[in-house]
């Protein structure tokens, strides 16, 4: 099984993977640091690293048994897609927490909340496929790995609403 696991930076990716990689007996394929190790980084721009996709799939391709943990993750070849919300004011906090500049911090909390990693999954797998998942996260998604009924996916509409006037202030 392929799994992806995706969200805005500060959404508890890699804690996540981590602890779902464990109980599934999955390997945890952190991209930043597999795209290192195969030589996919392409160059370095202040908080980010811009890497080769088409490489990192052909990697990917030949394996199988692992969650990918990336903001990126949904562009992946993969059996089911979890997307990581959070709640913006934590994101923020956790962003500002690493040092990230006010610029970053702004740019990846208006990501969560204008769902942007949900609508961007939605490019490149059926709704059928994606799971948002925001309380519970590593019991949310045991149960659906073992059941991912239609009605949790994506194909039932989003669950988590973030535009709100509060939050919008956030990144003023």
């Amino acid at each position: 099984m392929k799994i992806a696991l995706s969200g805005t930076p500060g959404t508890g990716k890699t804690t996540v993977a981590g602890l779902v990689s464990q109980k599934l007996e999955l390997t945890h394929i952190d991209i930043s640091v597999f795209a290192e190790e195969i030589g996919a980084v392409l160059a370095r721009e202040a908080d980010t690293v811009v890497v080769d996709q088409d490489r990192i799939q052909e990697e990917l391709l030949c394996m199988d048994d692992m969650i990918i943990d990336s903001h990126f993750a949904h562009v992946f070849a993969v059996d089911i897609v979890f997307i990581l919300r959070c709640e913006p004011k934590i994101v923020l906090h956790r962003l500002q927490k690493r040092g990230y500049s006010k610029e970053k911090i702004t740019e990846n909390v208006m990501a969560e909340i204008l769902d942007y990693c949900v609508l961007d999954a939605l490019d490149y797998h059926a709704p059928e496929k994606i799971f948002e998942i925001h309380e519970n996260p590593v019991q949310d998604i045991l149960e659906i790995v073992k059941n991912p009924t239609r009605e949790r996916s994506l194909a039932c509409g989003s669950r988590t609403h973030f535009l709100t006037e509060e939050n919008l202030l956030l990144v003023t």
